[in-house]
């Protein structure tokens, strides 16, 4: 098992109007790596004491839990999780929530074969090309990133 430092915690929370994200303040955390063939992961997020009842609240459901992990640094781009909360224990001025699922795989959702080959056919070449295909892929990413903390 391979442990890791939470930085980063927000939950996708269904509501009348749809999905919103919310972020979840940590006073500190751990996320691990089971390494188990599966990719299961466990997260202890450490969190004030005033989040005690909306964590109960959601535990009590009993759902899996759409999480988006920073895990190391905040520059680094959040994993998406789906996991249950199995546990959570009353500190002096914390909670301790523990949390049990598994780290969804991302799909490039852009290609870069076809983004080249489109700008090809615009007659793009030399340092235009390559700054048009540089600002098309992060544009593209940038989106994607929006759209799956989205859905």
């Amino acid at each position: 098992m391979k442990t890791f430092r939470l930085v980063g915690l927000t939950i996708e929370v269904q509501g009348e109007n749809g999905a919103r994200l919310e972020e979840i303040p940590l006073s500190d955390g751990l996320i691990i790596n089971k390494e188990d063939g599966e990719n299961h992961w466990m997260i202890e997020a450490l969190l004030p004491e005033e989040h005690r009842s909306y964590f109960e609240s959601l535990s009590q459901q009993k759902q899996e839990l759409p999480l988006f992990v920073t895990i190391s640094k905040k520059t680094n781009k959040p994993a998406e999780i789906k996991a249950k909360i199995k546990s959570i224990m009353v500190l002096e001025e914390h909670i301790s929530v523990l949390f049990e699922g598994r780290m969804l795989a991302r799909k490039a959702k852009h290609e870069p074969e076809k983004l080249l080959a489109d700008l090809l056919t615009k007659g793009l070449e030399g340092d235009e090309l390559k700054q048009a295909f540089t600002q098309k892929l992060n544009e593209q990413r940038e989106l994607n990133v929006k759209k799956s903390a989205q859905t």
